[in-house]
C-alpha cells in the first residue's frame, strides 16, 4: 500500500516539518540542560552571565535567520529554503560541538541559529498551505509540537549521555542524527508530498517585493502586535529552558533532579502544544493562546512556594502546557495572511520577535541566587503581558486569507 493510500500527504508534510521542528527543539533544550555541565567544565571556568550570553547569541541568530528565511523562501522556494536550513543548522551544531574557545562556541551558537530560525516559518507555511482548512490549526500544532518532542529528546540524552559524552557529545548528537535522517526524506519525498507553488518561478519577478506586501494595507499593524505577544513568550520560554535545571539546582536539588524537572516541564509543553491547537480549532486561536499564556504565569507564581515534590511536578507540567501553546501564535500569524505572504510572516513574528527573546537568558542569568519570588514573578509578568495584547489587540482571523487578501484582520 502507497503511503498516498494509506495517509494524505498533508500527514507526510506535518510528520516531516515536526521532526525538522523537534531538531530545532532538540537544539534550544540540550543547552538549558547541558548548561550546569557547561558552569562546570573546568578548561573554560565560565560564569551564569557567560553562559546565558552564549545562549542568547544562538536566539540572535534565529532572529535574523527567521526573518532572512521567510523573505527568501519567496525567492528560492519554501521546500528549498526549509532543507537549506535543515543543513545548515546541523553543520553548525556539529561545529559548535568541537569549538576549542568559549567565543568560538558562541560565533558557532549563532551560525547555527541563522539555520534553526529560519526552520519554523518555512515548515510553518509548508504544513498551513498543504493542509485542509479545517486542520490548520490541528496539523499546524502537530508540526510545531516538535519543539517540546525535541526538547524531551534533549532532556532523556542529558539524563543518558551528560555523564559520559560531555556537553560536547550530547551537541554532536544534534548536528548529525538531523544531517543524516530528516535531510535525506525531505530531499526524496518533499516534492511529492507538497506538489503545489511552493517553490519560485519565473513570474516571482513580477509580484511587489514581500516585505511591501507584508506591510501593506494595515498588515503592519497586525505584525507589530504578533511580535509583541511572540516577544513576551520567547523571554518566558528561552529563559526557562536556559535556566530551570540551574534554578533548580540552587534550589538544593540533584543534576538528574534538575533534569527531571525539565523533562516534566517539557512533556507540559508537548501536552499543550496539542491542546492548544486542539482548542483554537474548536474556540479560536486567540482565546486559546491567551488561555494558555495565563494559565502558565499562575503556575509559575506558584513555583516560588515551598511545595511537596507531587506537586511541584504538576505545576511544571501546568507551565510548560501553557507556554506550549506558542504554536497556536505561528498558526494564527499563518492564517492571516495569503499563502504567498505566510512564511515572510510567520518569518517576521517568529524572528523579530526572537530578539526580545534574547533578553530571557540574560535575564535568567541576572536573577540567579536571588529569592525565587522575585525570578518566577518576573517571568511570569511577561506571560500576562502576552495574554493581555492578544485579548485587547487582536481580532479572529479569516477564514480563507487567500481568497480573502484585502480583509487581514487588522490590529484593534
Amino acid at each position: 500500500m502507497t503511503f498516498k493510500k494509506a495517509f494524505p500527504s498533508y500527514v507526510g508534510v506535518a510528520a516531516l516539518a515536526c521532526a525538522a521542528i523537534a531538531a530545532d527543539g532538540y537544539d534550544l533544550g540540550i543547552y538549558g540542560a547541558a548548561a550546569p555541565d557547561l558552569l562546570q567544565y573546568s578548561d573554560w571556568a565560565l560564569n551564569p552571565s557567560q553562559v546565558g550570553a552564549i545562549a542568547s547569541a544562538t536566539v540572535l541568530g534565529m532572529c535574523f535567520g527567521a526573518v532572512t528565511a521567510g523573505v527568501l523562501a519567496d525567492r528560492i522556494g519554501v521546500r528549498r529554503m526549509f532543507m537549506a536550513c535543515i543543513a545548515w543548522f546541523s553543520v553548525a551544531m556539529i561545529v559548535s560541538a568541537v569549538a576549542p574557545t568559549p567565543t568560538t562556541l558562541g560565533i558557532a551558537r549563532f551560525v547555527a541559529g541563522l539555520g534553526l530560525g529560519g526552520v519554523v516559518p518555512t515548515a510553518v507555511a509548508l504544513t498551513v498551505s498543504t493542509a485542509p482548512p479545517g486542520r490548520r490549526h490541528f496539523l499546524n500544532g502537530v508540526a510545531l509540537s516538535g519543539l517540546g518532542i525535541g526538547g524531551i529528546f534533549a532532556t532523556l540524552s542529558a539524563l543518558a549521555f551528560l555523564d559520559d559524552w560531555g556537553w560536547r557529545g550530547v551537541f554532536l548528537l544534534g548536528g548529525l542524527v538531523p544531517l543524516v535522517t530528516i535531510l535525506p526524506v525531505a530531499a526524496m519525498k518533499l516534492g511529492t508530498w507538497a506538489p503545489g507553488p511552493l517553490d519560485a518561478g519565473p513570474t516571482k519577478a513580477k509580484t511587489p517585493p514581500q516585505l511591501a506586501q507584508l506591510v501593506s494595507q494595515g498588515r503592519w499593524r497586525l505584525l507589530i502586535v504578533l511580535t509583541l505577544i511572540t516577544a513576551c513568550c520567547q523571554i518566558l520560554s528561552l529563559g526557562l529552558l536556559t535556566w530551570l535545571p540551574v534554578i533548580m539546582r540552587t534550589s538544593g536539588y540533584s543534576l538528574d533532579s534538575a533534569l527531571l524537572f525539565m523533562l516534566v516541564y517539557t512533556f507540559g509543553g508537548l501536552a499543550g502544544a496539542y491542546g492548544g491547537a486542539w482548542t483554537a480549532d474548536r474556540i479560536g486561536a486567540r482565546r486559546a493562546a491567551a488561555f494558555g499564556l495565563l494559565l502558565t504565569a499562575g503556575a509559575i507564581l506558584a513555583l516560588s512556594v515551598h511545595l511537596p515534590l507531587p506537586a511541584l511536578y504538576v505545576l511544571l507540567f501546568i507551565a510548560g502546557a501553557g507556554i506550549g501553546v506558542q504554536p497556536v501564535i505561528y498558526g494564527f500569524t499563518a492564517m492571516c495572511f495569503p499563502s504567498a505572504l505566510r512564511a515572510g510572516a510567520v518569518g517576521v513574528v517568529s524572528g523579530v520577535g526572537r530578539i526580545a527573546g534574547i533578553l530571557g537568558p540574560l535575564i535568567g542569568g541576572f536573577l540567579i541566587g536571588r529569592p525565587a519570588l522575585v525570578s518566577f514573578a518576573a517571568f511570569a509578568a511577561f506571560a500576562v503581558l502576552g495574554a493581555v495584547i492578544m485579548i485587547v489587540f487582536t481580532s479572529d482571523e479569516v477564514s480563507d486569507p487567500d481568497a480573502v487578501t484585502e480583509n487581514v484582520p487588522a490590529a484593534a
